[in-house]
């Protein structure tokens, strides 16, 4: 994500309402008065934007995601961490309705839009002319330009649905291109520092972090959210194999939504495929999934369709946007929705916490620079996913402190889930809490990648949320697949499970004895984690 593209996905939150200007201290004076009942249906403005007028005729597209069915039950289900459902189950009991469906098909089709429905009935993708979604919407589309920010196009007004149709939605995305996630990854300073030992291999950070030889992910899969042409980062993944002598896992792309020839995160897609499997060599296979591009509404369809498919009980997401950003949006609405599934069905989303330290990664317009607003990353924050920091190695044991840019602090808006109340340490309970674990992550320590057949080094908290996805892999293999949502079964194990942290700071926070806001439970002991889990 470019410095002009975060400066301006900050600055349009400030606009979104009082309550979340204070809540972050922005001047409440770039705030709008009121925040409308349906998430994401404020228009996103950038805090002194100039206004260039209507934008330019093109097909549009929004996102309505719609509520559950039996939305008290489900609520009960997950708190009491209940077996995982099927599919199909959860079709039956809390899949939004057809007649719901047929009902916003119904209208969308009134007004003159196409309606597009994934298999589970998450979500209604409408389509159709500028003109169509304006009309519909009650909104005009208009480009502007913001203070040190490139253009971006958003509505003007608030978007209003009929009353049938606003009954059955949880939030609307897609009203702005400022609704996109970024990606934390960082790499070695070129002015050197501080001597750190090594960077790793897969099978040394296997080794440092004290995993089993005889649990290696055997029968299990493991799936990674990419987008893009994902044709070099599949020729990677063999080169690193071969490199690293691992063996060859069967790798295969789920396309979502329109192809797309963005090839700008390759080296991240690179990270993900080949420490997802290099921390669990023996897994069955690799789906990955490929979205559109890292807008929020590609991004929902995208982990959506891991979440309906249920073939991966764990997947990665190393991205993530500002939760401020993500709350006046409408996506932590919308994809927390989605994950509620995952969820229910025993799938477990490992995520990036990002790599700003406690703050907002728009105000710095660089990662790996800990200042600015304080805010958690999103998805990290969410109830429903794992959120992964990251340590600095200083040498074997493992010798460990928090990673100066590792992300962490307390949600905005997030409730503590059930499984974390009881964490200990540091943790206030007052709201979600991040991270819930962590791993090696400073670039100066970090991974061997092999990026378009060469090797580099990369680190950030990109590199431990896929490395936890293997190592969560390893767990679930031992288990028979049985272990369901990883965050209940974290938080109860052995204090002998984790390097408990307890030296270092993310600017905002210090590692302290037990969790806290910078390394969450720690880092694994992979064996005991295993054996325990």
């Amino acid at each position: 994500m470019t410095s002009a593209r975060l400066l301006a996905t900050l600055s349009g939150v400030a606009t979104v309402s009082l309550a979340t200007a204070a809540a972050v201290g922005l001047p409440a004076g770039a705030a709008a008065a009121t925040t409308p009942e349906l998430p994401g249906a404020a228009a996103l403005q950038v805090a002194g934007a100039t206004d260039l007028g209507s934008a330019p005729a093109a097909t549009r597209s929004v996102t309505l995601v719609l509520d559950h069915s039996n939305q008290a039950a489900l609520t009960q289900r997950l708190a009491s961490h209940a077996a995982p459902l099927t599919a199909a189950q959860w079709q039956a009991e809390f899949a939004p309705s057809a007649a719901e469906v047929t009902a916003v098909r119904t209208w969308a089709a009134s007004q003159g839009l196409t309606a597009a429905v994934p298999a589970n009935r998450a979500y209604v993708r409408l389509t159709g002319s500028q003109a169509a979604v304006q009309s519909a919407l009650g909104v005009t589309y208009h480009r502007f330009t913001a203070p040190a920010a490139s253009s971006y196009l958003a509505t003007v007004g608030t978007a209003t649905l009929p009353a049938a149709v606003e009954s059955v939605t949880a939030s609307v995305l897609g009203l702005s291109s400022l609704e996109h996630v970024g990606l934390p990854l960082e790499r070695p300073s070129a002015t050197g520092g501080i001597s750190y030992p090594t960077d790793y291999g897969p099978k040394q950070i296997a080794s440092l972090y004290d995993a089993p030889a005889a649990q290696t992910g055997s029968g299990q899969r493991v799936a990674v959210i990419a987008e893009g042409d994902l044709t070099a980062p599949e020729a990677d993944l063999k080169t690193f194999e071969a490199t690293y002598g691992l063996p060859a896992v069967p790798w295969t792309t789920i396309p979502v939504g329109a192809a797309s020839t963005d090839t700008s995160g390759d080296d991240e897609w690179d990270l993900d495929t080949q420490y997802s499997t290099g921390l669990a060599p023996d897994v069955s296979h690799l789906d990955v999934y490929d979205g559109s591009s890292l807008d929020d509404d590609d991004i929902l369809a995208t982990v959506n369709q891991w979440v309906s498919d249920d073939t991966d009980s764990q997947a990665s997401f190393s991205a993530g946007e500002c939760e401020v950003l993500a709350d006046a949006s409408g996506f932590n609405t919308g994809l927390d929705a989605v994950l509620q599934q995952a969820v229910a069905q025993g799938q477990t989303l490992f995520t990036s916490s990002g790599d700003n330290g406690g703050y907002c990664t728009a105000v710095v317009g660089e990662n790996g620079v800990p200042a600015g607003v304080p805010d958690a990353l999103y998805p990290a924050a969410s109830p429903y996913a794992i959120g992964v920091g990251g340590t600095t190695v200083l040498g074997s044991g493992p010798n460990e402190i928090a990673w100066y840019a590792g992300g962490g602090g307390t949600s905005l808006f997030e409730a503590t889930p059930t499984w974390q109340s009881a964490a200990g340490g540091t943790f206030t309970g007052l709201r979600r809490g991040v991270p819930d674990v962590s791993l090696d992550a400073d670039p100066e320590s970090g991974y061997d990648v092999v990026v378009n057949g060469t090797v580099e080094v990369i680190g950030g908290t990109s590199a431990s949320a896929p490395s936890w996805q293997g190592i969560w892999a390893r767990a679930q293999a031992a288990h028979g697949g049985t272990l369901g949502f990883a965050g209940p079964v974290l938080y109860g194990l052995p204090a002998t499970s984790f390097h408990d942290i307890t030296l270092g700071t993310n600017g905002l926070f210090v590692a302290t004895p037990g969790w806290d806001y910078t390394t969450g439970l720690g880092t694994p002991d992979i064996a005991n984690l295993v054996k325990a889990s």
